[in-house]
């Protein structure tokens, strides 16, 4: 089992790798909100311990949120302060949202091989790489505007990739390097195009950026049943460190 600092870091981590329109840190609790765009960008992420007892900070939570015409939703793991809260949320009717993520994460050697197919590019999100993105993920076609703005918000070294298949994109996957870890996230392939190894040549890619950047470590978010995504990430050297999952207040 991970230990709680090793989930703590990991969980900042994926926090910075995708920055909030809005955040605020109450008490050991970061709380984020993003017009509604992800789970990860509109929920609160129970970091440290703090002071306040677990009511003082649900009421606050709540309050916060539905100032803001939001669901209160929290993000839970299994070292999540207090220890009890997930069923303490279960109590006060919070529903489980979905079946959760699991957090992977595996050493760099620094002999991931570049990748000629693999464009990459560093800094602000290129359009065509937007638009990719909308077109495989619909939730991001409705939130376009606000997922520009929180790429917007991304730490200076970012990474784009993509792979173009008779010149549109036919792969594409994006990267965060910070403090020594590369983080990968949107690794998606056009569906005609599964099978040909697209996925893997995005993930190599990205992780020999990550390496050149300085990066020792990769972690990865993939949900339970895309099981296509586990094979690929465990013949790479991933392997699960926690999951995390959400729970919502009734509406």
């Amino acid at each position: 089992m991970a230990t709680e600092t090793a989930v703590r870091e990991l969980e900042e981590r994926a926090l910075n790798a995708l920055p909030a329109l809005e955040s605020e840190r109450f008490d050991g609790w970061v709380l984020r909100a993003a017009g509604g765009y992800t789970g990860r960008a509109n929920s609160a992420a129970p970091l440290d311990p703090g002071e306040l007892g677990p009511a003082d900070k649900i009421a606050y939570t709540e309050a916060w949120y539905r100032s803001r015409h939001l669901p209160p939703m929290i993000r839970l793991t299994g070292t999540a302060h207090p220890r009890d809260l997930d069923s303490l949320l279960e109590e006060r009717d919070y529903a489980l949202r979905d079946e959760g993520v699991s957090v992977q994460a595996r050493s760099l050697d620094g002999n991931d091989p570049p990748i000629e197919a693999v464009e990459i590019a560093e800094g602000p999100v290129p359009d065509q790489w937007l638009m990719a993105l909308a077109g495989f993920q619909p939730r991001v076609r409705r939130h376009v505007d606000v997922v520009r703005r929180l790429f917007s918000r991304l730490p200076a070294q970012s990474a784009f990739a993509l792979i173009r298949h008779e010149a549109t994109p036919a792969a594409i996957g994006r990267a965060v390097y910070e403090s020594g870890y590369v983080g990968l996230f949107d690794v998606f392939t056009r569906p005609e195009l599964r099978g040909r190894g697209l996925a893997t040549d995005i993930t190599l890619a990205l992780l020999g950026w990550g390496t050149g950047k300085g990066a020792t470590g990769a972690y990865l978010q993939v949900i339970p049943r895309n099981d296509a995504a586990h094979r690929l990430y465990r013949k790479l050297g991933f392997a699960e460190v926690y999951r995390y999952w959400y729970r919502e207040a009734p509406r």
